[in-house]
């Protein structure tokens, strides 16, 4: 007996390669085909500057969807999080190029009809789309597939072999990796996966380890036998979530549909460097002008000018708020040369126009003393004076 298992380590050591590939094969194909995965789990954050840890209590749901090219699935994801005022919630879900988030009472969606942009990744990048960069979809079985898949092709990282391990008792399987970036250690992780079913059980991630910048996250997993409803309609998300769409949808991805609803919240920051800040339901001072723009486009320029001849020549005093796209600054003075009083020069401002719903820029919004939006202009006109002129007038006091 003592010969055989002599036998055996020897051909571990001989073939540790071998071994490895053909354990993270097995692992990564029971976690991309997870059929109507349900778990609960805890996500624990550790920083050396904290006395206490941060604990997250999240639901997960997924269910694989191959013929996706933007996800490797479905996923529906809920959080939960102790706060001195008390527990905060929120959720996230995508489907078939569409993704909601909820959070701090609001709803973010985003939809590939309206605009693929955000769900792109860059050149050689698998993570940098707002389907794959939701807060905690890395847990989800199908991306920890992709995640081993990525590591395994990657200079950087190294992987150990798949060893036996239990996890609370449950027979599991153990993989430590490692990342090293200039000989410097910048990341360790451990996986536990149930040896019956190769789904996880537990994640344990070290960043930065023994820097001042060091923290320490785990993840436990407690698999769930009732499966979860993974929407792929947006009805079936309004009925799981009936009360936050009423109270808190701002954004329907159709900006022709923003007439008559309160221009959404948004934070960005001024030209000066500042930060300009407004609150959906918030007043205006006055009727306000704003005008989404891309400092790239020729449009830009003749819409600055025919906007302030318009405001010139209006009987009733109007502000106007410039919202430009990209973070440069010189380009964005140069759109709007020149600003007079009651008016705003903001940057970076994709934010608002994708919360506003709009496809395609410039446009155009009108909204009253109440900050409900009245009027919406898409892209460029040559009477547009006259418009701007005409819909400030139909503002009364009483709208």
């Amino acid at each position: 007996m003592k010969g055989k298992a002599r036998l055996l380590m020897v051909l571990a050591a001989l073939s540790p390669l071998c071994l490895q590939a053909q354990g993270i094969a097995d692992i990564i194909k029971a976690l991309r085909t997870a059929q109507s995965y349900t778990a609960r789990a805890t996500f624990t954050v550790t920083l050396p500057s904290r006395d206490d840890d941060v604990t997250y209590r999240l639901s997960l749901a997924g269910t694989p969807s191959p013929a996706d090219t933007l996800s490797p699935c479905s996923y529906l994801l809920q959080w939960e999080l102790d706060t001195p005022s008390g527990p905060s919630r929120g959720w996230s879900s995508y489907f078939n190029g569409n993704l909601y988030a909820y959070r701090d009472h609001r709803i973010r969606e985003y939809h590939t009809t309206w605009d693929p942009s955000p769900f792109a990744s860059a050149k050689g990048s698998r993570t940098t789309g707002v389907q794959r960069t939701t807060q905690f979809v890395s847990l989800l079985p199908h991306y920890l597939a992709d995640e081993l898949t990525a590591m395994s092709a990657d200079t950087l990282h190294t992987i150990c072999p798949p060893q036996p391990a239990s996890c609370d008792g449950t027979d599991a399987i153990r993989i430590d990796t490692r990342m090293t970036v200039n000989s410097e250690t910048v990341q360790e992780k451990s996986y536990w996966f149930d040896s019956a079913t190769l789904l996880p059980l537990r994640i344990d991630t070290e960043s930065n380890p023994g820097s001042i910048t060091e923290q320490s996250i785990s993840v436990r997993y407690t698999p769930t036998a009732t499966p979860a409803e993974v929407p792929q309609t947006e009805e079936t998300l309004i009925s799981l979530f009936p009360e936050h769409f009423e109270k808190y949808r701002e954004s329907n991805f159709s900006i022709e549909n923003l007439r008559g609803t309160p221009l959404p919240t948004f934070a960005l920051p001024t030209a000066t460097g500042e930060r300009y800040t407004h609150h959906r339901g918030e007043p205006f001072r006055a009727p306000t002008v704003i005008a989404l723009l891309d400092p790239s486009t020729s449009f830009s320029p003749r819409i600055v000018n025919d906007l302030r001849t318009a405001i010139d020549s209006s009987p009733t005093a109007a502000d106007i708020i410039w919202a430009v796209t990209g973070t440069d600054t010189d380009a964005a003075e140069n759109t709007a040369p020149g600003l007079r009083p009651g008016e705003h020069l903001l940057i970076n401002s994709s934010s608002l126009a994708r919360d506003c719903g709009a496809a395609s820029l410039p446009v155009i919004l009108i909204a009253d003393t109440s900050g409900t939006v009245r009027k919406v202009i898409l892209g460029y006109t040559a009477d547009l004076p006259t418009l701007i002129l005409q819909s400030i007038a139909l503002l009364t006091p009483t709208d």
